[in-house]
């Protein structure tokens, strides 16, 4: 069985001589203040006479994997096979150990320094399933990052510089320098966040129509290219003719079947066509 990341609500690292929680990923909304369940299983942990690793609550139940000097905890909604959640908890326990397990024991109250780890996290549990075939484009006025520092920026911002509306997840896969996990967990934060959206590549068999845009995007068109271009395209889709049969109806025109092809994904990016 596999994990289902649109159960997981939460997860927390927690220091476990002083019980303080020292980086936080939230996946989803939660009724009860995750300090509280933090505060809550570290209590039951160092006074339970017996070692502890689920707690279940009504609508939820909280996985526990504990360590030397940290313990993980994750919220989650109740599932059937607790085994595959557990598998990567016990990854990113023995990863936060071996990475700050010095810190952790000479803890001395900023817990900033840990928020560099969060990636680890988030590619044992992405927030979304990604598709490959999608290709990812950028987005304005994203929700900051609180965790977004460090190494965690430097990848993102790696992964951000492979973005350009053109290539797909798997193509960015193929170039990028950085471990597949890496980058399919920097993807879904990105997305999560709202800093990026995704489209699917136009084929040729897809059939596009005419859509109500901002006149200012088809204006920077026309200023790269021919406004007779740029019009006698936009309205040549009709929601019936595929992108194949537009080529074909202006094959003996002089347009480049690249610079079409370029003009037709714009027009798609700005919302001036869509598909049926």
């Amino acid at each position: 069985m596999t994990v289902d990341t649109k159960k997981v609500r939460y997860i927390s690292l927690i220091r476990m001589e002083g019980g303080e929680s020292v980086l936080n990923v939230p996946y989803a909304e939660m009724t009860v203040d995750p300090d509280l369940i933090a505060g809550f299983v570290t209590a039951v942990i160092i006074f339970a006479k017996t070692p502890i690793r689920t707690i279940r609550k009504a609508a939820y139940d909280i996985l526990i994997e504990v360590g030397d000097t940290v313990l993980v905890l994750l919220v989650v909604d109740p599932v059937p096979d607790e085994a595959p959640y557990r598998e990567k908890l016990q990854k990113i326990l023995q990863n936060v150990e071996s990475t700050h397990g010095r810190k952790l024991r000479d803890f001395e109250g900023d817990v900033r320094i840990f928020r560099d780890f969060a990636l680890n996290i988030i590619k044992e549990f992405p927030y979304f399933d990604i598709d490959l075939d999608l290709v990812p484009i950028r987005r304005s006025g994203g929700v900051r990052i609180g965790f977004r520092v460090g190494d965690v920026d430097r990848k993102l911002e790696q992964v951000e510089a492979f973005i350009n509306g053109k290539r797909t997840v798997a193509e960015i896969l193929d170039l990028i320098g950085l471990p597949e996990e890496e980058v399919l967990g920097a993807v879904s934060a990105l997305a999560k966040y709202k800093w990026i959206g995704f489209k699917r590549r136009l084929s040729e068999n897809d059939i596009l129509v005419c859509s109500d845009c901002d006149d200012s995007d088809l204006d920077k068109l026309r200023s790269q290219y021919e406004t007779n271009a740029v019009d006698s395209l936009f309205a040549t889709f009709d929601g019936v003719k595929s992108i194949s049969e537009v080529f074909e109806s202006l094959q003996n025109d002089r347009y480049d079947r690249n610079a079409l092809w370029f003009l037709i994904n714009k027009l798609v990016e700005y919302g001036c066509l869509t598909t049926v």
